[in-house]
């Protein structure tokens, strides 16, 4: 059986509005998000990632004080916590990650598509189409959906993009997807298998391990019901909870080793 070990990489973190992470409530807090991008190695040594992080924080911040204020600009040292850094830090480089599984099309998780040359794009493929012609506009606006990632998936890396269906039980040994929405229309779920079990990764449709744990959704979202469908489901799956901006991670996993050899 194929197996994987999972390290989290922290690349940047913001303060945000209560109801941002949970739906209609919070009204008076400001939380913490930490932004992570995730290390999977094969059994073999192949490089996985999930996400990959923010490309420019200066190209995505008037975009999220205009959405927060001030108070919640990203927090991200360009010098020191930029993605390729951070990388080699962890004897990666880019040009050897196989794969990339993008949980969605956000500026904060796939910004850095050009940076891993030889890599296949995993997106869901409802998500895909979705997101090229969303039913409504706005839903996909520019920058934070960015608009060259987007072409460059549809064009120059067009041989290496793997659109996967609904379910996809093993899009790769040990590795498998299935569509969540509720953050977003292009929104996907991984499951990889690890040798303390199965290890889910819900992207952004579940920010917290107190989402889950409480039941309660996320509040940046396009579709609240299909975040608590989603939140249904990685419970049915039970297993390695990965939450994508959770700061408790690093509290439980505090050298971000989440599953070692």
């Amino acid at each position: 059986m194929t197996t994987y070990t999972i390290k989290a990489i922290k690349f940047c973190e913001q303060s945000v509005p209560g109801p941002q992470m949970f739906y209609m409530s919070r009204w008076d807090e400001w939380l913490v998000a930490d932004f992570f991008l995730f290390v999977l190695r094969r059994d073999d040594g192949q490089v996985i990632l999930v996400d990959t992080g923010v490309r420019d924080v200066d190209e995505i911040q008037p975009l999220v004080v205009a959405g927060v204020g001030e108070r919640g600009r990203f927090r991200m040292d360009m010098a020191t916590q930029n993605v390729p850094l951070l990388l080699r830090k962890e004897g990666i480089d880019p040009a050897d990650v196989a794969y990339v599984l993008l949980t969605h099309l956000h500026y904060d998780h796939c910004s850095n598509a050009r940076l891993f040359p030889n890599a296949q794009f995993v997106v869901s493929r409802i998500g895909w189409h979705l997101t090229l012609d969303p039913p409504v506009t706005g839903m996909c606006p520019d920058v934070l959906f960015p608009r060259d990632v987007l072409a460059y998936f549809a064009g120059e890396a067009r041989d290496r993009l793997i659109l996967v269906d609904d379910e996809a039980p093993e899009i790769l040994p040990g590795i498998g997807a299935f569509y969540v929405g509720g953050h977003t229309l292009c929104s996907q779920a991984f499951t990889v298998q690890t040798r303390q079990g199965l290890a889910v990764f819900p992207g952004d449709t579940v920010f917290y391990y107190e989402n889950l744990a409480q039941n309660h959704p996320v509040g940046l979202a396009v579709d609240i019901v299909q975040c608590y469908q989603a939140m249904a489901r990685i419970r049915t799956i039970g297993g390695i909870f990965v939450p994508p901006h959770d700061p408790v991670l690093l509290q439980r996993y505090p050298d971000g080793i989440v599953v070692g050899e």
